[in-house]
């Protein structure tokens, strides 16, 4: 649990099912928690300084200590959480099992979530299903068991919600992220995990669509494939997708930029991040880049850097 802030008390749970509550901000209908407070835009460190990936904090980019659950905040045990009421909040609470999102307007926050079949019954660890638009999660662990192998991802959308999801600490799933559009500031992706001759691992994916925002985190994938960023054209073409000021290392490519067969991409850019080579001397065990060209309309490759020197790539 990290140091940064005092935040909301737990709300009121009823349980529907052994394996799945349903949370709220208080007894009665669905409410709005309090405003909290801003919180301060982190500045990341330039290519001046170096060797961030030892204690990226210490260069503004986060780790274990800035993100995760709030200081202060107790959690109370739970089974899977079913989160199907408009504006619902789920917080406070420490979960065995996966959280389902099919409403509008939830936010979950404070939460420390254990899932994929490696933690039971559950089969996901955060699920966002249709209509679950306007989605965010924050300050808050998503995890599946320390060593069970799993090819699912930590957040999973199956709609076409773009969610907010910032100040998480992810891992143990072969994908941290899977969607659409969205999302991903002041996170923490690590210690991935992988069914060898199945899995994909990637930090954060796209699918199609695009419409993905990544920005100041951290995202380490050890392993020899895929990505620490992914854009794919599974379902349709790439566009609108910015990856800025993170600090990356790991898989087959740092980037894998969305060229692909619905037709060509555009308005794709990789700016001004720090590449580690933390596990290959390339960044990614096959080099910085694929699928991608810097060519087509509004796309961009630019301002990114070394984290042992601070060179150019």
């Amino acid at each position: 649990m990290r140091r940064r802030r005092t935040t909301f008390a737990l709300g009121g749970v009823a349980v529907a099912a052994a394996l799945a509550l349903s949370v709220r901000g208080g007894l009665g209908p669905s409410t709005s928690p309090a405003t909290a407070p801003p919180t301060a835009t982190p500045t990341v460190a330039g290519p001046s300084t170096h060797d961030c990936v030892d204690e990226p904090s210490r260069c503004g980019y986060p780790d274990e200590t800035t993100t995760g659950v709030s200081d202060g905040v107790t959690l109370k045990k739970s089974g899977s959480v079913m989160a199907d009421e408009d504006g619902q909040v789920v917080e406070g609470l420490d979960i065995t099992g996966e959280i389902s999102v099919s409403a509008a307007d939830v936010t979950i926050r404070d939460v420390r979530v254990t899932g994929g079949r490696g933690a039971g019954a559950s089969d996901w660890v955060v699920v966002v299903r249709p209509g679950a638009e306007r989605l965010v999660i924050e300050d808050s662990v998503l995890r599946t068991p320390e060593g069970s192998e799993q090819d699912i991802a930590c957040v999973l959308n199956i709609g076409d919600a773009e969610p907010t999801v910032r100040r998480v600490d992810i891992s143990g799933c072969s994908a941290g992220i899977s969607s659409g559009g969205g999302l991903v500031e002041d996170t923490y992706i690590h210690d991935l995990a992988m069914i060898p001759g199945l899995s994909h691992v990637v930090g954060v994916a796209s699918n199609g669509g695009g419409g993905m925002t990544v920005r100041r985190s951290t995202i380490l994938n050890e392993y020899a494939q895929t990505a620490a960023v992914a854009f794919y054209q599974d379902f349709s073409q790439q566009s609108d997708n910015l990856v800025q000021d993170n600090l990356l290392a790991g898989g087959g490519y740092i980037f894998y930029g969305g060229n692909g067969r619905f037709g060509p991409t555009s308005k794709i850019r990789f700016v001004d991040n720090r590449i580690s080579r933390l596990y290959y001397p390339t960044g990614g065990s096959l080099g910085l880049t694929a699928s991608f060209d810097v060519d087509l309309p509004g796309n961009e490759m630019s301002g990114n850097f070394w984290d042992d020197t601070g060179e150019p790539v």
